[in-house]
């Protein structure tokens, strides 16, 4: 009887530190996981954490590329982080730079649009904003961009001569400049054409790859992608990236150290498990937006937890912090998620309406409300406002050339 007791209590035990796990480790991202595993071998130094072979040791184009960097050449990121190291600024606002900074591409430029790193990255927007002016102050200047005429603006904000006229052509004519077709700027800016070759020397003397000279150590990166997302004709093939996924190894025997070994060991196996069920399952269910550009659909947890038979904070704890590579950029899997599709709908209808209006006399929320109504999309005004607020996007005062 004592002994069905005791055996009881061990398995009631077993079970208990199994659940605690399994839930912790689930809402953990890749970065999280890998700090949470090498801290429990600290802890415990019988358990062994072995994490697989990075298969860049096996990359011939990575190789050449390590070959390729000079003894002068520097990290991008490590230079960068080095000067905010210095800066006298708050934490929240030095976290958000670290994070942009390691969502730097090769050119220097940053991987997505600034609305989509920041929901991303679940930043408020005027804290945000904040960063991104201090980015473009770094050196070198232009690094923090999202596209090549940014780029060049940012390199002559900082160097106090972006005029207006200098940034219409820019606007307007970089393929004519290009080109080398000065006679069209000139009559379609009314400049003179000495004054337009002024213009394009200083133009052309600017750096359209602020990361010249640098290597961009992607070692350091944040952002890990849990799910790898392919797109093949009508279909999307979504795997697991089981590159930061360990073995754990007992290095002697103990039942102790077994439960525990056991545990961390089946987590990890449901955490893959849950997470690839709940991708592959938000990822098909928007695959006309991936695929065809179509708007997102409303999808809610409560939503995927009925239709995985799951509870909604097995959803929850699946979906937080878990980011997917698809079409070479790295996107969080919460994006999929809408509460309601018609503010979707109505939000790339701003945008749309933003992008091709024009520069120099931008458009009111009010009148972004009338090109609405006219598309049979009903909103109020102060809606149109605060949706733009959340894409990111000025007020028109503010977005005046």
């Amino acid at each position: 009887m004592d002994f069905k007791l005791g055996l009881d209590q061990s398995l009631k035990l077993n079970l208990s530190l199994e659940m605690k796990i399994s839930i912790e480790i689930l809402k953990m991202s890749l970065k999280e996981l890998k700090e949470y595993l090498e801290k429990e071998s600290v802890k415990n130094s019988n358990i062994e954490i072995i994490f697989p072979k990075s298969n860049f040791s096996k990359n011939e184009d990575y190789e050449n590329f390590i070959e390729n960097i000079g003894e002068e050449d520097e990290s991008l990121i490590s230079y960068l982080e080095e000067q905010i190291i210095y800066l006298e600024i708050k934490r929240e606002v030095r976290d958000i730079l670290e994070y942009l900074i390691n969502n730097l591409d090769e050119r220097g430029y940053l991987i997505s649009n600034l609305e989509e790193l920041r929901k991303n990255g679940g930043f408020k927007l005027n804290i945000f904003k904040d960063a991104i002016k201090i980015l473009h102050t770094l050196e070198p200047i232009g690094v923090g961009a999202t596209n090549l005429i940014e780029c060049l603006k940012i390199q002559l904000e900082n160097k106090g001569i972006l005029t207006d006229t200098l940034s219409n052509i820019l606007d307007k004519n970089l393929e004519d400049i290009a080109n080398a077709d000065l006679k069209k700027i000139s009559l379609e800016r009314d400049i003179p054409l000495a004054k337009v070759k002024e213009y394009i020397n200083t133009i052309k003397n600017l750096n359209p790859n602020p990361a010249r000279g640098f290597y961009v150590n992607k070692k350091t990166d944040y952002i890990i992608p849990d799910l790898f997302v392919e797109t093949n004709n009508e279909e999307l093939i979504v795997n697991l990236n089981e590159s930061g996924i360990p073995k754990i190894r007992l290095k002697n025997e103990n039942k102790k150290d077994q439960i525990l070994a056991l545990a961390l060991e089946r987590g990890l196996i449901k955490r893959q498990e849950t997470l690839l069920e709940v991708g592959r399952y938000v990822l098909n269910y928007q695959k006309e937006y991936i695929l065809f550009d179509k708007n997102l659909k409303t999808l809610k947890v409560k939503d995927i937890a009925y239709s995985l038979n799951l509870h909604e904070s097995t959803i929850s704890r699946a979906l937080k912090d878990k980011f997917i590579k698809i079409n070479g950029k790295i996107e969080s899997l919460k994006k999929y998620i809408v509460l309601d599709d018609k503010a979707e709908l109505i939000k790339r209808e701003i945008l749309k309406i933003i992008e091709s209006e024009d520069k120099n006399n931008p458009l009111s929320d009010e009148k972004i409300l009338i090109k609405l109504m006219e598309k049979n999309l009903l909103v109020q005004r102060r809606t149109v406002g605060k949706y733009r607020e959340e894409l990111g996007i000025l007020s028109s005062r503010k977005r005046k050339k």
